[in-house]
């Protein structure tokens, strides 16, 4: 009989402990400073589905650089068509990605290649190990979130940081907001083990048809590549043949 009722007296403690946790949880306020921040950021030109625009590129590779007027069409979740023009303003190169393969078309060499790939990598383009899915975030004024078990918020006198880590407390990603904490200045991809791949800076933000679109970003590493991109003009919600993100070799 004692045996039973030490038993029972166990279980309520067990029980106890764990109706408390979740409301301990849910009055963490750091965590829930962060849930807001993500909140936000997901929510941010939730509903612009396809852009396209026109500006002027420069990029830098150690101790070269390289400029030209540039532009683009895109289409989230993954489809994207990048054409740097000529001096006369036709397509010299395009790069195109539907969400399931690579194109890329010289038109001055009438080159063209295609990989099977459903979010490439534009570093050999803009000497940055970008992703095409992160490159549409960004033109369509959105932050790319990496997938993350953990989220939290440090500040200082600049303003804030919100830190995604892995399950094994690498960091994925740091994106730092203003001391208000309503506009992103800039935001770190990591590789995972907690070096960087590359920032992006944003400044100058536009309203485009009740979104906001950055009109001046630049993407940089610490190996000496930077790429920068001015806006000149850009278009929101404007239909988009699915054709236009699928290349062909010139005839």
């Amino acid at each position: 009989m004692k045996a039973y009722f030490c038993l029972i007296f166990v279980m309520l403690i067990f029980i106890s402990a764990c109706s408390h946790s979740p409301q301990t949880l849910q009055e963490d306020p750091a965590s829930l400073e962060a849930e807001d921040l993500l909140s936000k950021l997901k929510s941010r030109n939730h509903a612009l589905e396809t852009f396209k625009g026109i500006g002027k590129i420069k990029i830098w590779e150690k101790e070269t650089s390289f400029a030209t007027r540039v532009a683009w069409l895109g289409s989230r979740p993954g489809k994207i068509r990048v054409q740097l023009l000529d001096v006369t303003g036709r397509p010299a190169v395009s790069i195109a990605t539907d969400g399931k393969q690579l194109y890329f078309l010289s038109h001055a060499e009438q080159k063209f290649y295609k990989l099977n790939s459903a979010n490439p990598s534009f570093e050999r383009v803009v000497k940055i190990p970008v992703k095409a899915s992160d490159i549409i975030s960004l033109l369509s004024g959105r932050v790319p979130i990496r997938e993350h078990h953990s989220a939290s918020v440090t500040n200082d006198l600049s303003g804030y940081a919100l830190t995604l880590k892995s399950r094994w407390g690498n960091i994925q990603e740091k994106i730092y907001f203003d001391p208000a904490k309503r506009n992103v200045r800039k935001i770190e991809i990591f590789d995972g083990a907690d070096t960087p791949k590359y920032q992006a800076t944003f400044d100058k933000m536009r309203n485009v048809a009740g979104y906001q679109i950055p009109a001046w970003l630049e993407l940089s590493n610490d190996k000496g590549g930077k790429f920068q991109l001015r806006i000149d003009q850009c278009w929101a919600d404007i239909p988009i043949s699915p054709l236009k993100f699928v290349l062909h070799p010139i005839q």
